[in-house]
């Protein structure tokens, strides 16, 4: 590159306010009667009284409907490859998903997990 070359690309010049403070006075006092605040000024804060919060009525909190998700926690592992591909086989097999294979499977050990909340193959309930 040669000295007399100037670089292809230079900072941008600082910003300069178009106006100044005496200015902005004098349009916010000229425009004060057109109900809107000009960009140069700030707009007035505004005093609102605070949110009253109400309590949420027991019938409220109620499922809307029987089939209502229930919050639950995701559990994540690792299993071996053979492991992995059997569940995967069985639930072909019987057209369910893995996850229904688990939960069923911890359901006959005597964990409580409700069956009829988890769809079998998946399908989202709409």
């Amino acid at each position: 590159m040669t000295e007399m070359m100037k670089p292809s690309f230079q900072p941008a010049p600082r910003p300069r306010p178009r106006t100044s403070p005496e200015e902005a006075l004098q349009l916010a006092a000229a425009t004060g009667d057109l109900g809107f605040t000009r960009a140069s000024t700030a707009p007035e804060p505004e005093r609102e009284a605070p949110p009253v919060y109400q309590p949420i009525s027991p019938k409220a909190q109620e499922p809307k409907s029987p089939i209502a998700p229930v919050k639950a926690a995701a559990l994540k592992f690792e299993v071996p490859d053979e492991v992995w591909i059997a569940l995967r086989q069985e639930a072909l097999n019987r057209r369910v998903t893995v996850k229904y294979l688990v939960l069923e499977a911890l359901a006959a050990k005597g964990y409580n997990v409700d069956l009829t909340s988890v769809p079998e193959d998946g399908r989202r309930i709409r």
